[in-house]
């Protein structure tokens, strides 16, 4: 669900009004195409309320990739969650599913094709910690209480997983658009492999 969708327009804030026309903007038609008063505009505020509430465009954006974030993390969070039982269909159907969550327009546009490089590589990086370094490392958790897998190696395992994934979502994201479907579905279909081949090597044993 949209930051649009949870609060209807008479009860957003100057802020919040802001950062949902910027999503959409930014999302249709890539952030170099977007101005400042065209954001201003589109919300029904003046360019100067803009400014009140960020810093210059690029925090704008910034702030927009947050709330699409958000809404990758709260889907992710709501579908992904197992029950808490250490088998192999949890973490590859998660994994699935944050494909789902990357694979909308804004996510797509937002956080795959322009946050690299309006961001930085650090910033963009850091923005994906929701999901790289706590829904991750909260699959792998129930594994390590099973014995299956270290607990000082969490950490390293969820950032080195969520690592192979997101390195998926931009090749997904780059790939021309007539053959993006396909590209799609043989990284789908690689990250599966590489999830079963982790998970079945884990055995207690391991952890002795």
């Amino acid at each position: 669900m949209s930051l649009a969708a949870e609060h209807p327009a008479a009860q957003r804030s100057n802020r919040d009004r802001l950062v949902v026309q910027a999503r959409r903007l930014f999302a249709e038609r890539g952030y170099a195409e977007v101005s400042v008063d065209e954001v201003a505009a589109a919300a029904g505020l003046t360019k100067g309320a803009v400014y009140y509430q960020f810093k210059d465009k690029a925090d704008l954006f910034r702030a927009a990739c947050e709330a699409v974030m958000q809404d990758v993390v709260r889907h992710v969070d709501a579908a992904g969650r197992g029950s808490g039982v250490p088998r192999l269909e949890e973490l590859i159907t998660g994994g699935q599913r944050m494909f789902d969550a990357y694979g909308s327009n804004e996510a797509h546009r937002l956080l795959l094709i322009d946050g690299p490089s309006v961001l930085g590589f650090g910033p963009w990086l850091a923005l994906q910690e929701p999901i790289g370094a706590c829904l991750v490392a909260d699959g792998l958790k129930h594994y390590a209480i099973a014995g299956m897998v270290p607990a000082n190696q969490i950490d390293a395992l969820s950032h080195l997983l969520f690592g192979a994934f997101i390195q998926g979502v931009l090749r997904i994201a780059s790939s021309p658009a007539a053959e993006r479907d396909q590209t799609e579905r043989e990284v789908r279909e690689a990250t599966g492999t590489l999830l079963m081949a982790f998970l079945r090597g884990l055995t207690p044993q391991e952890t002795k």
